[in-house]
């Protein structure tokens, strides 16, 4: 599974690196929204895409979320089994280097940045 808030320009590199039966939640789009994409691959590999946001959703609806992921999720990542992938850890003082990093994109990861 990828969950993808990136958007447009990683649609290819995510089809791609999806194993069969693999599913790319897209979940923002801070990259654009139109691309193109190999149907052929998307049958032959048999990928779903799914494409949310809890922006737009009632209160009511984000609050069964929130809860969903408290009860199902942070108890795997407690576990170690869901761990963030982490490209650079950076001092606060580097705070601007951090940002650049982030609008160049081409990070793969979180950047991190400590006291």
């Amino acid at each position: 599974m990828i969950l993808d808030i990136i958007g447009a320009p990683y649609l290819e590199k995510n089809v791609d690196a999806l194993a069969t039966g693999g599913r790319l939640l897209q979940i923002s789009t801070r990259g654009g929204v139109h691309a193109e994409v190999n149907l052929g691959t998307l049958m032959r590999k048999r990928i779903s895409i799914f494409a949310s946001t809890l922006r737009a959703r009632p209160v009511a609806e984000k609050t069964v979320i929130v809860a969903d992921v408290r009860d199902q999720v942070w108890p795997l990542v407690a576990a170690g089994q869901v761990v963030p992938v982490i490209e650079r850890t950076l001092p606060l003082a580097e705070a601007a280097q951090a940002h650049r990093l982030i609008d160049d994109g081409t990070h793969v990861g979180k950047i991190l940045l400590v006291p």
